[in-house]
C-alpha cells in the first residue's frame, strides 16, 4: 500500500523542474577479456580478487583464474571428484587460509591453494545436503574469525572453518526469530557486526549471537545488497533501489525510473529530491546488481548499459556500447561489478569481462575520424595540422576551434597524392612536402607556388629548416643551403662524403641554442654532426659499442636542447643525453623505464621535463630525478602509432603529438600523477622439471642434480596488462638486474649447491618499479659435499698426515735397509757377474762339445765312405753291410743330436706338444732299459732294474718317457767308469711315480749342480773333458718331465756318483667304456 502511494506521489511531481542531469558517456575505453583471450565462457556471473592478486572469474561454464597474462580454467567432470560440482558459478570467496570457496548452482566446492585441488562438499560429511543445493552467495565474515556465510536456495549456513562446524538458519513458520524465507538471494555486512540477508520476502539481520530481526513491511524481493563509504546500505528490489542510513537506522531514498528519467525520492520527506534525464536511453531499475567502489561511486547493472552514480557530483552516467570507439564495452547486458586492489573497476557482461579506464587526462582531435596527422606547426597564432590524406586543418590557438580546412584536389588528391611533411619558411610561407612535389603555400594570399626554389624539384626532401637568412635542406641525395635573398645554393654533399657522412641520411636539423652559426645534424646512419654554417663540419660523433660515454646508435630521429643546455637525442634504441661541456653521452632505455626504445618526437615543456612519444605510448622524463612516468591507454593515451617528428609545444604550454589515429594534446600542468602501484610481484607457480612444487614462502629446496627450475610470477596490476616488464637478480651470481621484458617466466638450468636469494621486481605501464619480491633458494649439497663428507675428508687428511709422518720414518729405515741391501746387491751382482762369466764358459764349452758330438759321427761316416771306396772291388757282401751299419748308426747319432737341439728350442718357445695316453710306466721303463742293456754291458757297466710294482698305468707320452730314460741312461753311461754300476728304481711317492737312475760315476760338485739342467751347461772336471757331450740331453729331460706336470731331482757327490729322479703324476685319463671296448677290439 505504501509503495502504491509512493508511485502516485512520484507521478504527480513529474512536473517539478529538473535539478540534476545525466550523461551518456561515449568516450570511455575498456580492456576486453573474452574467449579469444582464453576464458571458458563469455557470460560472466561473478568476479573476485584473492589475497595474492589473482582475479577469479565465474561464468556459466567454468571458473577462470587470471593473472593478467595466463588464464587457468577449472570446470566440472562428473567422473573426476577433484573437479567442480557444476559448470555454473554463482559466487566466489576466499577464506583466512587462502583457500578459494566456489559456489555453483549444484553444490559448494573449495579449492585448496597449496595443492591446487578441488574438494566437493558432497564428498565430505554433509548432513545439511550442501552438495546438492544451489548456492546463491558467499561471504567471509569480517568480524568473526574463520567464519564463512553460505546462502542457498534452502537456507543460510554459518560454517566455522577451523572447527568444521555448521550452524543452519531456516524460515520457520510462526517463529519470529527465524528467517523470513529460506531462499537466500544476497549477503552483506554493516558496521555493527551485523549480517544483512536478502530473501524474496525482505531483509533479515543477524547479530553475533545469531539473533534474527526482520524488515518485511513491504514484502519486497531483495536482489542485491551493497554498503557504501557513507554507512549507507543500497538495496536492489523489483520496485527500485532503496538506500538505508545505517547510522540513523532508517530508509533515506528510493531510486525509480519513469520513461527516460531516474527519480530520487526522499522517503522521509516524501518528496522528490532529484530527477535525472537521459536522452534516447531506456533503462530499468529492476533487480539490478549493485556495487559501491572506494571512490564513492555506485555501479548499477542493467540490460542497456552500465549505470554509474557519483555521490560526490550527484550525477548519473550511462556507459553503453559504442561501435565507433576503439575499445568500447563489449555488451550492454551487464551482469556484475568488482573493484580490485588498485581501484580498477571490472565489469561482467554476457560478452566477457570489461576493465574500465576512468583516468582520462588527455584530449584528442579527429580521433573518431581516423585522421593520420603527419606534421604539426604553429603559424601566426594558429595551429596547423597536416593529415596524410585529408589535407590541412587550421585551428585557433586560443579557442581550439577549427577555422579552416585546406584540401585542394590538385595537390592533395586522396588517390594519387598524400602529404609527407610540412615546414614553416617564414611568417608568410608554409612548405608542403608531398609524395609528388614540393609546394609553398602563401598564407596571406592563399595561393600556391609550385616551384618555390626556381627550377629545382625536391620530391624527396627529408627535413627543412629556415633561420631567416638561409634555408637548410636535407634530401635523400644532398645537403645544401639556400640563401633567401640571393637565391644562391651551396652544396655540402661531397665534403660530407669525404668525412664518411651520408648526406642523404640527414632527417633532422636543430639550431644550436647559444651559437646562431651552429646547427646540429642527425639522421639515418649518420651519427651526430656539429655543423658550422660558414666553416662546414666541425665534428662528427659516432657510435662505439665497446666504450661507455659514446653515442648509443647512428640512427637519430629527433633532438632538443633542455634548459641546462644539454642536447637530448631520440634514436631507434632509446633516449640519449649529450653533455656539451664534458662531451659525454648518457643513455636511457626500457631498462631504465622507457616504455619503448623507438623515439618519434621529443618536446621540452615549460617545467623543464621531457615528453617523449614512442612506438608504445607517451613518456615523461623528470630530468632531476632521472625517472620516467609512462602514460598508456589507462591514462587516456589510446593505442596509436605516433608519427616521426609530428609534435609541437604551443606558446601557452600545450603540447601536441600527431599519430595515425588523430592528434593528442594536453597541458603538462593539467596532468596529475597517477596512482602509485602498491602491488608487489607475486610468485605464481614453480616447477622443477615438469613437476609442480609447493613453495611455503620460506625456502625453496632443490636437489643438487635438479633438472630445471622454472618460476612463473606476475604483477597484479591489471591496468597495465601487456605493458608490464620484469627483471630479476640472483644474489651470489648476478651483479646487475636481468631484464626479461614482458615475459614473466624465470628459468635456471643448473645452480651449484649453496644458498641463493632470487629478487624479482616489475615495472608497470607507467614505468614505476615495484618492491623486490624475494625467494630464498637452497640447492642441496651432493653427498660428497655434506658436513659429514668434509669430516671424513678431514679425517683422511689427518690420517694421511700421520701416515706420511710415519712413512717418512719408515722411509728412513728403508733407506738404511736399502743401503744394506744395496751392498748386498753389489755382492750379488758380483756373484752374478761371475755366474755370467761361467755361463759364457759353459756356452763356449757347449759349442765345443757340440762340435765334437757332431764331428764324431760325421768323421765316422766320412771314414767309412773312404774305406768303401778303397775296398769296393774286393769287399764282400758282409763287409759292405758292416760298413752300412756303421754309417747308419752314425747318422742316427747325428739325427738324435739335431732332434734334441730342435726339440729343446721348441719347448723353450712353447711350441712343443706331447701326446699323453694311459700307459704302463713300469713296462716303458723296463723295456727301454733292457733295449739299452747290451750297450751298457758292452761298456763294462752293470745294469740293475728294481721296480716296487709290477704294473702302474698313468697318463703319459710313451715316446717322450722313453726318450727321457734313454737320455738319463746315456748320461749315466758317459760318466760311469768301466766296472761301475747303474741301478733303476721305480716306486710310488704320494701322487707321483718316481723313476730313479743311480750311477757310480764321477759325480757332480755342489757348485755345478745348479747349472746341470741349463741348456749350455755341462759338468766340469777331468772326466768331463774326456767324455764329449752337448749338454742338451738333461735340459730336454727336464722340459719333457715338466710338460707332464712332473719334476726332476738331482743328488750327487763328487767321485761317488749321481742319482737322478724324475716324478710323474699318477693320473689316469678317463676313457668311455664303448670307446675302450672298441680300442681293445682294434
Amino acid at each position: 500500500m505504501r509503495l502504491k502511494i509512493l508511485i502516485i506521489f512520484i507521478l504527480i511531481n513529474m512536473l517539478i523542474p529538473i535539478k540534476a542531469s545525466a550523461e551518456i558517456l561515449n568516450t570511455v575505453g575498456f580492456e576486453n577479456i573474452s574467449t579469444d583471450e582464453g576464458l571458458s565462457n563469455e557470460y560472466i556471473t561473478s568476479i573476485f580478487q584473492d589475497s595474492k592478486g589473482y582475479m577469479w572469474i565465474g561464468t556459466k561454464d567454468g571458473l577462470n583464474r587470471y593473472d593478467g597474462e595466463r588464464i587457468k580454467i577449472y570446470n566440472c567432470n562428473f567422473k573426476d571428484k577433484n573437479t567442480l560440482s557444476s559448470t555454473y558459478i554463482t559466487d566466489i570467496e576466499e577464506d583466512s587460509y587462502g583457500n578459494i570457496w566456489i559456489a555453483t548452482d549444484h553444490g559448494l566446492d573449495f579449492l585448496i591453494r597449496d595443492t591446487d585441488t578441488v574438494i566437493r562438499i558432497r564428498d565430505t560429511e554433509d548432513k545439511y545436503n550442501l552438495g546438492n543445493l544451489k548456492i546463491t552467495s558467499l561471504l567471509k565474515s569480517s568480524y568473526e574469525k574463520n567464519i564463512m556465510w553460505v546462502g542457498t536456495e534452502k537456507g543460510l549456513f554459518k560454517i566455522n572453518i577451523e572447527n568444521k562446524t555448521i550452524e543452519a538458519f531456516y524460515h520457520e513458520q510462526n517463529n519470529l526469530n527465524s528467517l523470513t524465507s529460506s531462499a537466500i538471494t544476497c549477503l552483506a555486512e554493516s558496521g555493527n557486526d551485523l549480517l544483512w540477508v536478502g530473501t524474496p520476502q525482505g531483509i533479515n539481520i543477524i547479530d553475533k549471537n545469531s539473533n534474527i530481526t526482520s524488515n518485511n513491511k513491504d514484502n519486497l524481493f531483495i536482489s542485491y545488497l551493497s554498503k557504501d563509504n557513507f554507512e549507507t546500505m543500497w538495496i536492489s528490489t523489483k520496485k527500485g533501489i532503496f538506500t538505508y542510513n545505517l547510522n540513523k537506522n532508517q530508509n533515506d531514498f528510493v531510486f525509480m525510473v519513469n520513461k527516460d528519467k531516474i527519480i530520487k525520492y526522499n522517503i522521509n520527506d516524501k518528496s522528490i529530491a532529484d530527477t535525472y534525464t537521459f536522452k534516447d536511453n531506456k533503462i530499468k531499475l529492476y533487480n539490478n546488481f549493485i556495487f559501491n567502489d572506494s571512490e564513492n561511486n555506485t555501479w548499477i547493472s542493467s540490460s542497456n548499459g552500465v549505470i554509474k552514480y557519483s555521490r560526490d557530483k550527484n550525477k548519473f552516467d550511462i556507459i553503453k556500447k559504442n561501435i565507433n570507439l576503439k575499445n568500447p564495452i563489449s555488451s550492454n547486458i551487464i551482469t556484475c561489478f568488482y573493484e580490485d586492489f588498485n581501484g580498477i573497476i571490472w565489469i561482467g557482461t554476457d560478452k566477457g569481462i570489461n576493465i574500465l579506464n576512468t583516468n582520462t587526462m588527455f584530449n584528442y582531435i579527429n580521433k573518431d575520424e581516423e585522421k593520420n596527422i603527419v606534421s604539426v606547426l604553429q603559424h601566426n597564432n594558429y595551429i596547423w595540422l597536416a593529415t596524410k590524406f585529408k589535407g590541412i586543418e587550421i585551428y585557433d590557438e586560443k579557442s581550439g576551434d577549427l577555422v579552416r580546412k585546406i584540401y585542394d584536389e590538385k595537390y592533395f588528391s586522396l588517390s594519387e597524392v598524400y602529404i609527407k611533411n610540412m615546414f614553416k619558411i617564414d611568417d608568410q610561407y608554409i612548405l608542403i612536402v608531398t609524395n609528388k612535389e614540393l609546394v609553398a603555400l602563401d598564407t596571406k594570399n592563399h595561393s600556391y607556388i609550385e616551384k618555390f626554389f626556381e627550377d629545382d624539384y625536391y620530391p624527396e626532401l627529408r627535413y627543412f629548416y629556415s633561420d631567416g637568412k638561409n634555408i637548410w635542406i636535407a634530401s635523400t641525395s644532398n645537403f645544401l643551403s639556400y640563401n633567401i635573398n640571393s637565391g644562391k645554393k651551396t652544396y655540402y654533399t661531397e665534403d660530407m662524403r669525404k668525412l664518411g657522412i651520408n648526406p642523404g641520411g640527414i632527417n633532422y636539423i636543430l639550431q644550436d641554442n647559444k651559437d646562431e652559426d651552429i646547427i646540429w645534424l642527425g639522421g639515418i646512419d649518420t651519427g651526430l654532426v656539429k655543423f658550422h654554417k660558414q666553416k662546414g663540419i666541425i665534428k662528427k660523433y659516432t657510435y662505439n659499442m665497446h666504450t661507455d660515454g659514446h653515442l648509443m646508435n647512428l640512427y637519430i630521429n629527433c633532438m632538443k636542447f633542455d634548459n641546462s643546455d644539454n642536447l637530448w637525442i631520440g634514436t631507434n634504441v632509446g633516449l640519449t643525453k649529450f653533455d656539451l661541456e664534458t662531451n659525454k653521452f648518457a643513455s636511457y632505455t626500457t631498462a631504465e623505464g622507457l616504455s619503448n626504445n623507438f623515439i618519434n618526437s621529443i618536446i621540452i615543456d615549460d617545467n623543464g621535463d621531457i615528453w617523449i612519444s614512442t612506438n608504445k605510448g607517451l613518456n615523461k622524463f623528470d630530468i632531476e630525478k632521472e625517472s620516467f612516468m609512462n602514460f598508456t591507454k589507462w591514462d587516456g593515451v589510446y593505442e596509436c602509432q605516433f608519427n616521426l617528428n609530428a609534435s609541437l609545444k604551443v606558446k601557452n604550454g600545450t603540447i601536441i603529438f600527431g599519430s595515425t589515429d588523430g592528434c593528442i594534446f594536453f597541458n603538462p600542468d593539467d596532468i596529475t600523477d597517477y596512482k602509485v602501484n602498491k602491488n608487489d610481484v607475486v610468485i605464481d607457480e614453480i616447477y622443477i622439471g615438469e613437476n609442480k612444487v609447493v613453495y611455503d614462502g620460506k625456502e625453496l629446496v632443490l636437489d643438487y642434480n635438479y633438472k630445471n627450475l622454472s618460476i612463473n610470477c606476475f604483477l597484479p596490476n591489471y591496468e597495465s596488462l601487456n605493458n608490464i616488464t620484469y627483471e630479476y637478480m640472483l644474489e651470489g651470481i648476478d651483479k646487475d638486474w636481468i631484464y626479461i621484458d614482458s615475459r614473466s617466466n624465470i628459468e635456471f638450468k643448473s645452480l651449484t649447491s649453496g644458498k641463493y636469494t632470487l629478487k624479482v621486481r616489475a615495472r608497470d605501464g607507467h614505468g614505476e618499479l615495484t618492491k623486490e619480491t624475494k625467494i630464498n633458494i637452497r640447492v642441496k649439497r651432493p653427498i660428497w659435499k655434506t658436513p659429514l663428507a668434509y669430516i671424513i675428508y678431514l679425517s683422511i687428511i689427518v690420517a694421511l698426515f700421520i701416515y706420511i709422518f710415519n712413512y717418512v720414518k719408515i722411509l728412513q729405515r728403508l733407506v738404511n735397509q736399502k743401503t744394506i741391501n744395496l751392498n748386498k746387491q753389489l755382492q750379488e751382482n758380483e756373484r752374478l757377474n761371475k755366474e755370467i762369466i761361467n755361463n759364457e764358459k759353459f756356452k763356449n764349452n757347449y759349442f765345443v762339445n757340440l762340435s765334437h758330438e757332431l764331428r764324431t759321427p760325421i768323421n765316422v761316416i766320412t771314414s767309412t765312405i773312404q774305406l768303401i771306396k778303397l775296398r769296393s772291388k774286393d769287399s764282400t757282401y758282409e763287409n759292405f753291410n758292416q760298413y752300412m751299419e756303421i754309417i747308419n748308426k752314425s747318422c742316427d747319432n747325428l739325427l738324435k743330436i739335431i732332434n734334441d737341439i730342435i726339440d729343446s728350442s721348441k719347448i723353450e718357445t712353447g711350441k712343443y706338444k706331447i701326446n699323453k695316453k694311459n700307459n704302463d710306466i713300469v713296462y716303458i721303463v723296463e723295456e727301454t732299459a733292457l733295449n739299452m742293456s747290451k750297450f751298457i754291458e758292452d761298456k763294462g757297466i752293470s745294469l740293475i732294474i728294481d721296480p716296487d710294482m709290477e704294473e702302474q698305468i698313468i697318463s703319459c707320452d710313451e715316446v717322450e718317457i722313453e726318450r727321457c730314460i734313454i737320455n738319463l741312461l746315456a748320461n749315466a753311461v758317459k760318466f760311469t767308469q768301466e766296472g761301475g754300476e747303474i741301478r733303476i728304481y721305480i716306486k710310488k711317492v704320494k701322487n707321483n711315480i718316481e723313476i730313479t737312475i743311480e750311477d757310480t760315476g764321477i759325480g757332480i760338485s755342489k757348485e755345478d749342480q745348479e747349472f746341470i739342467f741349463k741348456r749350455f751347461s755341462q759338468v766340469d772336471g777331468t772326466k768331463a773333458v774326456k767324455t764329449s757331450s752337448s749338454g742338451i740331453g738333461l735340459t730336454l729331460v727336464k722340459y719333457i718331465v715338466e710338460l707332464h706336470g712332473g719334476y726332476i731331482k738331482l743328488e750327487s757327490e763328487l767321485n761317488v756318483g749321481s742319482r737322478f729322479t724324475i716324478g710323474i703324476p699318477d693320473t689316469v685319463d678317463i676313457i668311455d667304456d664303448k670307446n675302450e671296448s672298441v680300442a681293445s677290439e682294434l
